[in-house]
């Protein structure tokens, strides 16, 4: 890590203020933005604390405004624990794995999920116990390994018939508590605490990403569907670009 390159200061300032403004309007999707971006500058073990202190920051922020029903707490209760379950299996396995191959599964998997969701497909199921445990199991898998945790709880959320508003609270809350958990799990397996220090940077730059997206949400102009296809089309030109850097790289 070199801490005194302004180039990578920038990224990192960049990605946080793109993350935050992201999390803002979605409820989700700060970490599928910095964690492709990150990863040019970052190890997995010492990205993920940076990312998800970030992510922790924004679910605080937005914890007051955005409330779990009180029928998805026992779910939400259930997808965090499978989550935290398999968060320390992700990291040993992402141990394992080339960075080139880290970059362009993280890059892929956000492209696939924004693309998904952004077709709509006509794919509908019924909330279970079961759905719930294995999408939290995934998501601890996913984000252990490649550094991204949202996509599998957000695709099985979005799949079922809950109001965006509820389905965007119980995300928020979700990413929040996967992310507590990651912060811990890959310091201690790897990451250490250097990565304190990033977060001068990256702290303050997602808040001002929250604040910009927050101006936009207080003009009422841009409806929920509309918002949420933006996020998606920023998401997907997120990754591409990341595997466009990466193929120029190699």
């Amino acid at each position: 890590m070199i801490f005194e390159s302004l180039p990578s200061i920038c990224l990192l300032i960049f990605a946080a203020i793109f993350g935050g403004f992201i999390r803002r309007l979605s409820g989700f999707g700060g970490a599928l933005i910095m964690t492709p971006l990150l990863m040019w500058i970052f190890p997995i073990p010492f990205l993920i604390p940076i990312v998800m202190c970030s992510e922790v920051f924004g679910g605080v922020l937005l914890s007051r405004q955005w409330k779990v029903h009180i029928d998805d707490r026992p779910r939400l209760w259930q997808m965090l624990f499978f989550s935290g379950v398999f968060l320390p299996a992700g990291i040993w396995l992402g141990r394992f794995i080339p960075p080139p191959i880290l970059k362009t599964s993280a890059s892929t998997v956000v492209i696939f999920f924004a693309s998904y969701l952004l077709l709509k497909p006509h794919v509908r199921l019924s909330a279970s116990v079961s759905l719930d445990c294995l999408a939290g199991g995934l998501s601890g898998l996913l984000l252990g390994s490649c550094g991204i945790g949202g996509p599998p709880a957000a695709l099985y959320l979005n799949s079922t018939d809950q109001p965006f508003e509820r389905m965007r609270s119980m995300l928020s809350h979700f990413v929040s508590g996967i992310s507590l958990f990651a912060i811990v799990a890959a310091s201690a397996m790897g990451g250490g605490l250097g990565w304190f220090a990033y977060l001068l940077f990256a702290i303050p730059a997602y808040w001002l990403g929250m604040r910009l997206a927050q101006a936009i949400l207080k003009t009422h102009s841009i409806s929920d569907g509309v918002l949420k296809r933006i996020c998606l089309l920023l998401l997907i030109g997120n990754g591409g670009f990341n595997l466009l850097l990466l193929l120029i790289s190699n």
